[in-house]
């Protein structure tokens, strides 16, 4: 059976699909937290 790293060198394409989280602990800001984007002020809201 080949490893993870195996397909993804083999791999033309990849889609990651994450859940909820994934993205705030990347440093991204969720829409409702403390910072959220829902608290910010835009010119376009998101």
């Amino acid at each position: 059976m080949p490893t993870l790293s195996e397909l993804l060198k083999e791999s033309r394409r990849i889609v990651f699909f994450g859940g909820a989280g994934v993205s705030t602990e990347s440093g991204i800001p969720d829409f409702r937290g403390e910072n959220g984007l829902y608290r910010q002020t835009f010119r376009y809201p998101p």
